[in-house]
This record gives C-alpha cells, structure tokens and sequence, in this order.
C-alpha cells in the first residue's frame, strides 16, 4: 500500500475511532445484557440473585442516554419500593432508593428526587453515592458537582464499605458479587493505579479454587464472565491489547454478551489502528531520509 492509500485509510480509522471508541461504560449495551441474564435464570434462582439483577439493570437503565430508558428504569424501581420485588436486604433497599433519587433528578422531577435521597440517606447516612447527588440541590454551582470521576471515586469508597462491613463470614457469591462492583468501579476511573487494583483483584479471585468450584451454578458463571470483562477492559485501558483479547474472548463463551463483543470489536479496531500509525510513521521516516542525506551532500558541496 503506497504512503497515500495508508495516510488515507488512518484518517478513516481515526475517524471511526472518535464515533465509537472508548464509550465504556456501556449502558445502553449492559441493558441488553442484564435482560437477557434474567431470561435465562433457572426457575429456583434465588430471590436475591434475581434482585440484585434487576437493580443492575436499573442502574443500566437511569444512567443510559435514551429518556424511555429512564422511565423504564422508574417504572421499575417503583414496582419494587410497592413491593413487587419482595423483602430487599438493606443494600437492596439502599440501592433502589438511590437510584430513584438518580432516576427522578434525570428526568427533571426534582422533588421527587429529594424525597428519596433523603429516604436513602436514612437508611445509609454515609452513602456516598447519595451524599453527592445533595450536594446538587440548593447549590447555584450544581453543575460542578459530581461528574463521572466523582461517581467512581464515590462508588469505590461505598464498595469498599459494604466488603469490610460484609466480612469474612460472608457467602462466596456476596464476596465475589463485591469485588465485581469494586473492580468495575476502580478499572471505570482509568487512572493506572486504580486500574491496576481493579485487575490485581480480579486476578486473586479468578485463581481462587472456589469460584471455580461454583463454575456448575447460573450465578456463578455470569460472575465469572462479568469478571473477565471487567479485567479485558483494565488491560484494554491499560493497553496491554493481548491480555484483554484473551479475556474477552473466553467472557465471549456466554452466549449473547453484547458488552464482550463490542470490547472485541474496539481491541480489533484499536490495534489495526495502532498497525496503521506505526506504519505512517515508518513511511514518513522513509521518505524523509532521502531528503536529509541530500541536504547534507549540498552542504559539503
């Protein structure tokens, strides 16, 4: 391919790379992914492993772009706060109530959403999450409150809260439900050493014996997945390229993971990308060199 063809197909490369790159993480993609999970749960699933399914597609569903989205998320958590979801644990009841207060302050309802920050924070006065959506209310300055960074930082510190409050004791399913919340909030902030944490973690609990152990249950093997999508994702930030390509390709053998695919897809457009801008340079440093060794045959002439 002559330097024209490449300099013109990177153009192209870097131009789709500015439409659909880098877009994590990906709500409108986790909606279909939590949807399909909770199709494909077994009739004697647990309540609570159904719960906190619903609660993740919830939060998928108020954080996405799409304002039906939102409103299906509402529709959803009120069912739940009327009961339709049975008896939540205390982090059931705290997670919904947040994101309600999330879901109204999207919409534009503000003092609806008050009234359930304000019941959130009775049940967990030092919900950071919810502390910080507050903040927004009666501050001439909202705007500059919050922001993705912050949402990270302030799910990190609830995340690492509800691990030391769990302990020890707590079943290997809670454990490993935590460290995926965790992981997937510290891998989100990009910054290298909280990346680097969110994979450290990963990788101590995919070694365990027990996790593997669970391999044979529903549950299990979804943590398993959102496990390896999550550490793909951190050595994709971290641009290490083979580590996350290996991972994503086993998270791939869940059938239907659109969240694996589109990570896929981005780790192929990356490295072709990456390909065509080593070998522009290497064309650019080709033709240049002519150029300066004839520059340098006139000055000693």
């Amino acid at each position: 391919m002559d330097l024209e063809g490449v300099v013109g197909r990177f153009a192209g490369m870097v131009v789709a790379s500015l439409i659909r790159e880098d877009n994590f993480p990906l709500y409108d993609v986790m909606i279909h992914d939590y949807k399909e999970d909770l199709k494909n749960y077994p009739a004697n699933t647990q309540t609570d492993v159904i719960n906190d399914c619903i609660l993740k597609l919830c939060r998928a569903l108020v954080h996405s772009t799409g304002k039906e989205n939102v409103k299906e998320g509402i529709q959803k958590l009120e069912d739940g706060y009327r009961g339709v979801l049975g008896v939540l644990s205390p982090l059931q009841k705290r997670e919904m109530l947040y994101l309600l207060a999330v879901a109204y302050y999207r919409d534009g309802d503000y003092s609806r959403s008050l009234s359930y920050l304000n019941q959130c924070l009775e049940v967990a006065p030092h919900f950071n999450q919810a502390l910080t959506l507050k903040k927004k209310f009666g501050s001439v300055l909202w705007f500059l409150i919050g922001g993705p960074h912050q949402y990270y930082l302030d799910m990190i510190l609830d995340c690492e809260r509800d691990i030391a409050e769990a302990g020890d004791d707590a079943p290997d399913e809670v454990k490993n439900e935590n460290i995926i919340k965790l992981s997937w909030a510290l891998v989100h902030t990009r910054q290298p050493e909280d990346v680097q944490r969110g994979i450290a973690l990963l990788d101590a609990s995919l070694e365990t014996g027990g996790l593997r152990e669970l391999t044979r249950s529903r549950p299990s093997q979804l943590q398993i997945r959102d496990m390896l999508y999550i550490r793909s994702l951190g050595h994709y930030i971290n641009r290490d390229f083979m580590k996350s390509m290996n991972d994503v390709c086993q998270c791939l053998d869940a059938p239907g993971f659109w969240q694996g695919w589109y990570l896929r897809r981005t780790l192929l457009n990356r490295t072709e990308t990456d390909g065509l801008l080593g070998a522009l340079f290497f064309y650019a440093a080709s033709a240049a060199v002519p150029a300066i060794m004839k520059a340098r045959s006139l000055r000693k002439t």
